[in-house]
């Protein structure tokens, strides 16, 4: 009967796992960001990229791999005039703590925008990050929309 009961308790351990640290990827999804402001969108889009990203684009097809994103970023060189970041406002990972998403705000700073002023534009965003072998984090897919501007709240 003891015997029994180690089973069980074993069992029912190994059925209820915990979650992965839902920090883990939020540091990444911040470290992005970050990344982002400093060295452009080129760098940090295909440094934190998946061999097989799959980058979603407005009114056009999504880049599906890592290559082609680079090549996107290659064929459109960062000039400067755009700065982007973002922050997670929520953000979850699966119980077996390989795979996760990041939800969140973003702006991009344009100089000189379409009117010759500086210009914010807003949206949300979503990323689905996979740990990869090494133990870190990569994103599989990326995409967002523009939104108004967030109203102040008091």
């Amino acid at each position: 009967m003891k015997k029994l009961g180690i089973v069980l308790v074993v069992a029912l351990f190994a059925c209820n796992k915990p979650k992965g640290d839902v920090n883990e990827i939020l540091n990444v999804d911040k470290a992005f960001s970050a990344m982002c402001m400093e060295k452009g969108m080129a760098v940090a889009f295909v440094y934190f990229a998946a061999d097989d990203v799959v980058k979603m684009r407005p009114q056009e097809y999504p880049i599906m791999n890592k290559t082609d994103l680079k090549k996107m970023f290659d064929d459109h060189k960062d000039d400067g005039v755009l700065k982007f970041k973002w922050e997670p406002v929520k953000a979850d990972i699966s119980s077996s703590g390989d795979l996760g998403y990041t939800f969140g705000n973003w702006q991009i700073f344009v100089k000189g925008g379409p009117t010759s002023k500086d210009t914010t534009i807003y949206g949300n965003y979503i990323s689905i990050w996979k740990k990869q072998a090494d133990g870190s984090w990569k994103y599989e897919l990326d995409g967002g929309n523009v939104t108004p501007k967030p109203e102040d709240v008091d």
